[in-house]
């Protein structure tokens, strides 16, 4: 039996000063008018799944107006285990973690012991917002589901911040420079062959449920390297080492890194057609749907523990059929926590196996 959230506590947390809530083991439904901290809650509950926010706050946000800290905690259950996880914020922008009561120093050792997908209306916009956010989709599920991803993604974004500093130094060290393109190199190249490993798994899983939403479309995703130019293999002129060299005089201008990993770019075809430039609104926010169930995929095939499905006020921005597709779906393949202003956006077979928490 899979973990399930028995409880979740928020103190001093955002604003709240206390409260707890205990989530049915398949469907809760937190309905409240705006601003009664709804997100809150599910951002609470993604900071104690993969230690990441989609707000990407500063931390001291995240602590009540007068207090020095703030604390959430959640506990779960499943197949005779148990996992308590707790996260202390404080003013200072610290963070400490604990687990079943052991403190733990880097968040690969936390995130993904109970892995989350969250889905909130700003993804309804992946297909057409930057090329980061297509990224960032990539590598929140590749960050829980391996603890080297993770550390592997940290370590080369620090030498990404590091090699930037550099090229922005008047008084450019070339020695120094070439130390770092090296590592940038080597932990680029490591990197980037984890996340298409990654990127093709949920690219396969992805086309498939788009074409079970909509039979009559074909959907293809890519995944580009930002240094292989379209028919170029990687190596001899589409090497990353290679792409580096020729970008040198633009990265010293430009004082940033132009190539690798960070640039890298995921593109959607609908029926042959860019769905960035020629896709409607309707099938870049089926695209996303998508994309979401996939997540949920992909974590439960290659973690063997289905997510915490955390949905954040996303019924409104979908149309009707769009929310028939998306209501199949939750509390069945993982244990769901939806927000909503309006539970007229829910079929009432839905609510009937639902638990429902009404925030004033």
């Amino acid at each position: 039996m899979p973990l399930r959230i028995t409880r979740v506590t928020l103190q001093d947390f955002r604003s709240y000063k206390s409260f707890v809530i205990e989530p049915d083991e398949k469907l809760t439904v937190v309905v409240g008018p705006n601003a009664t901290g709804k997100t809150n809650i599910i951002e609470a509950i993604q900071l104690l799944t993969a230690t990441s926010s989609f707000r990407n706050p500063a931390w001291a946000e995240c602590v009540h107006w007068g207090a020095e800290q703030a604390f959430v905690a959640l506990e779960a259950e499943g197949g005779g285990r148990k996992l308590e996880t707790r996260l202390s914020l404080s003013t200072t922008g610290r963070r400490v973690y604990t687990v079943n009561g052991t403190t733990k120093r880097r968040l690969s050792d936390v995130a993904g012991l109970l892995p989350s997908v969250v889905f909130t209306p700003d993804d309804l916009r992946m297909v057409k917002d930057s090329a980061e956010r297509r990224r960032a989709a990539i590598d929140g599920v590749g960050d829980q589901l391996s603890t080297a991803y993770l550390a592997l993604r940290a370590e080369y974004e620090k030498i990404v911040r590091q090699r930037n500093a550099l090229l922005k130094t008047a008084d450019l060290d070339p020695g120094t420079l070439e130390v770092l393109t090296q590592r940038l190199v080597d932990r680029g190249t490591a990197f980037s062959a984890h996340r298409k490993r990654l990127f093709t798994r949920l690219s396969d899983r992805l086309e498939k449920v788009y074409f079970e939403l909509v039979p009559q479309e074909s959907l293809e995703a890519r995944y580009e390297s930002s240094w292989v130019k379209r028919g170029e293999s990687e190596n001899g002129d589409g090497s990353f080492e290679g792409a580096l060299e020729k970008a040198r005089g633009e990265e010293t201008a430009r004082g940033t890194t132009a190539v690798g990993p960070h640039r890298d770019e995921i593109v959607f075809l609908v029926n042959g057609r860019d769905a960035r430039a020629y896709a409607s609104q309707g099938q870049q926010r089926t695209i996303a749907l998508a994309w979401k169930l996939a997540e949920i995929s992909v974590i439960q095939d290659v973690g063997g523990q289905p997510p915490v499905l955390l949905l954040d006020d996303v019924m409104s921005e979908l149309d009707e059929e769009r929310r028939h597709a998306l209501t199949s779906f939750v509390g069945e393949a993982a244990q769901t926590i939806v927000t909503t202003t309006n539970i007229g956006y829910f079929e009432q077979s839905m609510l009937d196996r639902a638990k429902l928490v009404r925030l004033q």
